[in-house]
């Protein structure tokens, strides 16, 4: 799946991500259900199938930070 076929909630997650990551680093869920609006099963729903898009298009990552909010996500490197 290409960033460019993205629809509905898929692709306003993807959005909340990128802008998220660039104003203050890779989101919690929480956050990106805030940011796209969405509430946080919905915003749940679409992260769990951009992780699992071939080639992949988010990354959950391991939050290093002294919360416990869960992981972290962020964008992929487009190739």
């Amino acid at each position: 799946m290409r960033v460019e076929d993205l629809s509905g909630d898929d692709a306003t997650v993807y959005r909340a991500v990128a802008e998220v990551e660039v104003g203050t680093g890779a989101p919690h869920l929480q956050d990106i259900a805030r940011a796209a609006g969405l509430d946080l099963e919905r915003a749940r729903t679409a992260v769990h199938r951009l992780l699992h898009t071939e080639p992949k298009i988010l990354h959950e990552v391991p939050d290093t930070g002294p919360t416990d909010l869960g992981p972290v996500y962020e964008l992929a490197p487009r190739t």
